[in-house]
C-alpha cells in the first residue's frame, strides 16, 4: 500500500523521524564565531558590505521615508533635518548616512527633485557648523537645488544655527528663527595642539626628517614660528572672505556691514533678526506656511524625511574600527591630532 498519500501515515512517519532541525542555530553560531576568531571583525564587516551591494556597481542610493508631520492634501513639503556637526561622509566601512554630510544632504534634496508632489522644502538647522569644506558643498547642494527645480528653501533654525549651520542657512530664500536661536559665531577657527611643554616635561622627543622648512607646521611638539603662524592666519582668512561672500550674497547685506559683524560672535534669534541675520520668527509650522506660500500651493502635507536604520547599518555599526580612546577623549574635549579647519561654534576654544 503506497502511504505517500495517506495523512495518517505520514503524519506517523513525522512523529517518528527524528528532529535534527533544531541543531542548525547552533552550527550557525559556531560558524560565526569561528569566523570572527579567524578572520576578524574586519574582514565579517567587509564580507557583509560586499554582500549587501553584490550584483551592482554601486551601492544603492540613499532613500529616505516620510514622516507625516502635518497638513492634508497631495502637494508636499518635504522637511530635511540637518542636526549635529556637519562633516564630511566617513570613509570606513559602512559609511556615515546622515543629512549633516554633504552626501546625506544631496541625497534627500535630489529625492526632493524627483518628486513632483514636493513643491518646496524646510531644512531643520540644529547645528554649530562643522568643517569648512563639507560647510561648503552643502551650500553649494542647496543652491544647485534651487536652481534646478525653482522649489523654495526655507531653514527653520533650532537651538543653535551657528558657524556653519549659518554658512548652510545663507543658501535658504528665507530664514525663521526662535527668538532664543544661537546663532552667528560668523568665522573660520583652526585647533592646533601643542604638547611641548609636556613633551620636554616627560622626556618626549619628536625626530623629524622633512623636505621642506614648512612640511610639518603646526606640529603638537613644538611652537609655531611666526612665519607658520601667517602662512595659517592667510588660510584662515581665505575661508573667511568666502563666509563673507556667502552672507553678503544670500542676505543682501553690504560687505563691510558683514565684515562689521562676523567678528565670531554668537547672536541670540532677537539680535540677529534685527542685524538682519534672519528673516522672521516662528517654528516649524511658519517655515512649512512660508514654504507653501512660495510655491504658490494651498494646503499641502508636511513631510520630514526619515533615514531608515537597516539590519545590515546596525552590524556594520557594530564591527566597525573605534578610534583609539585617547583620541576620542581628545576631540570631545576640542583638542584635535591634526589641524582642523572649521566653521565651527564652540564654547571654551
Amino acid at each position: 500500500m503506497d502511504s505517500g498519500n495517506d495523512p495518517q501515515a505520514n503524519a506517523g512517519y513525522e512523529q517518528e523521524r527524528p528532529r535534527r532541525r533544531s541543531r542548525w542555530p547552533w552550527v550557525v553560531g559556531g560558524i560565526a564565531v569561528l569566523l570572527v576568531l579567524i578572520l576578524g571583525a574586519g574582514a565579517i564587516a567587509a564580507i557583509v558590505a560586499l554582500t549587501a551591494n553584490s550584483g551592482t556597481a554601486d551601492a544603492a542610493p540613499v532613500t529616505y521615508e516620510e514622516e507625516y508631520v502635518s497638513g492634508e492634501g497631495t502637494n508636499k513639503i518635504a522637511v530635511v533635518p540637518v542636526e549635529g556637526t556637519i562633516a564630511s561622509a566617513d570613509s570606513t566601512v559602512g559609511g556615515v548616512q546622515s543629512t549633516v554630510t554633504p552626501e546625506g544632504l544631496e541625497a534627500a534634496l535630489d529625492q526632493a527633485a524627483g518628486d513632483d508632489a514636493v513643491k518646496g522644502v524646510v531644512l531643520e538647522v540644529n547645528s554649530p557648523g562643522g568643517g569648512v569644506t563639507a560647510s561648503d558643498q552643502m551650500h553649494q547642494s542647496i543652491m544647485d537645488f534651487k536652481n534646478a527645480t525653482g522649489k523654495p528653501v526655507i531653514v527653520s533654525m533650532g537651538d543653535t544655527a551657528a558657524s556653519g549651520g549659518y554658512y548652510i542657512s545663507t543658501a535658504a530664500d528665507e530664514i525663521v528663527a526662535n527668538e532664543t536661536t544661537f546663532t552667528g559665531s560668523l568665522g573660520v577657527i583652526v585647533h592646533l595642539t601643542n604638547f611641548s611643554g609636556l613633551a620636554d616635561k616627560y622626556g618626549v622627543k619628536e625626530e623629524v626628517i622633512k623636505s621642506g622648512e614648512f612640511k610639518n607646521m603646526g606640529s603638537q611638539f613644538k611652537e609655531l614660528t611666526p612665519e607658520e603662524r601667517e602662512i595659517f592666519q592667510s588660510i584662515v582668512d581665505e575661508s573667511y572672505d568666502e563666509f563673507v561672500d556667502v552672507i553678503v550674497e544670500g542676505r543682501h547685506l553690504p560687505e563691510d556691514r558683514v565684515r562689521e559683524i562676523a567678528d565670531g560672535r554668537i547672536y541670540s534669534g532677537e539680535q540677529a533678526k534685527a542685524l538682519g541675520l534672519v528673516d522672521k520668527f516662528g517654528d516649524l509650522e511658519t517655515a512649512a506656511g512660508d514654504a507653501r506660500q512660495q510655491a504658490g500651493i494651498g494646503d499641502a502635507t508636511v513631510v520630514r524625511y526619515v533615514l531608515p536604520e537597516s539590519f545590515s547599518d546596525v552590524l556594520l555599526a557594530r564591527l566597525e574600527p573605534q578610534e583609539p580612546e585617547a583620541v576620542q577623549i581628545m576631540k570631545a574635549t576640542g583638542l584635535y591630532p591634526t589641524p582642523q579647519l572649521q566653521y565651527l561654534y564652540r564654547p571654551g576654544l
